[in-house]
């Protein structure tokens, strides 16, 4: 295959794009290595609390949710179409959650916030955010179809306040490569999740999707009393 090939090739989107996240997640080990001081944390990865990250991350995202509103936004496009809504989407997601866990703590201490403050209120912002999900808010919002793929589906929707929210505090309590592999699967999972859309749809129908979106409320549910329980302790309310 030559390099025009490569340019113009049916696939050609899918693999440029998959380059650009190998650099970016390169780049993000650089800035891990400088702000860490030292290499150990970049080899030395938990699989353990990546697994964690992945939860609690996907639970947050949860794509489930998203269904019906990506079906709807992309039921007049054919298959090429959706997947470049899908390429799109997926490409701000993966550069939201990197900005977030390599950033996030610095915007903290520029405005002088401290990690139990910020864990306290995120994690009363994660519960309203799972009681609406229990209740069935809707979280679609009237967008033409061409600006779906940036709003709303990459955000609000998938990567909101709550997510910066649960970022910043897990890049505070462990290594930051941890977060950024459990960041990058949980990525990947809701791209596995958004792709098979429309079979799953057929599948599960509207009752079934409805049901596992609420199961990932109840996970989001108790990450958020988990991180209201750590800053209580921190302050040495609750122990």
């Amino acid at each position: 295959m030559d390099l025009q090939e490569w340019l113009t090739g049916r696939y050609s989107r899918v693999t440029r794009l998959a380059l650009i996240f190998l650099v970016i997640f390169l780049i993000s080990l650089v800035i891990q290595r400088f702000v860490t001081g030292g290499t150990s944390e970049i080899v030395n990865i938990d699989p353990s609390e990546t697994l964690k990250t992945l939860i609690q991350l996907y639970a947050i995202i949860n794509p489930w949710t998203v269904l019906p509103t990506f079906i709807a936004f992309t039921s007049d496009l054919n298959e090429s179409g959706r997947n470049q809504v899908l390429q799109t989407t997926m490409a701000i997601v993966i550069a939201l959650l990197f900005s977030f866990a390599l950033f996030g703590t610095l915007l903290l201490q520029a405005l002088s916030i401290n990690v139990s403050s910020f864990e306290f209120g995120g994690g009363i912002l994660l519960m309203v955010i799972a009681i609406e999900m229990l209740g069935g808010s809707p979280r679609n919002k009237s967008v033409e179809t061409g600006q779906v793929a940036v709003v709303p589906l990459a955000t609000p929707l998938l990567v909101g306040p709550g997510t910066m929210t649960t970022l910043i505090v897990l890049t505070s309590a462990e290594p930051v490569i941890n977060v950024l592999v459990g960041g990058l699967l949980a990525a990947l999972a809701t791209y596995l999740t958004l792709r098979l859309a429309p079979y799953l749809m057929r599948v599960l129908g509207p009752n079934g999707t409805q049901a596992i979106g609420r199961l990932m409320a109840i996970v989001l549910a108790a990450v958020a009393a988990n991180m209201i329980f750590q800053a209580l302790s921190a302050w040495h309310i609750a122990r």
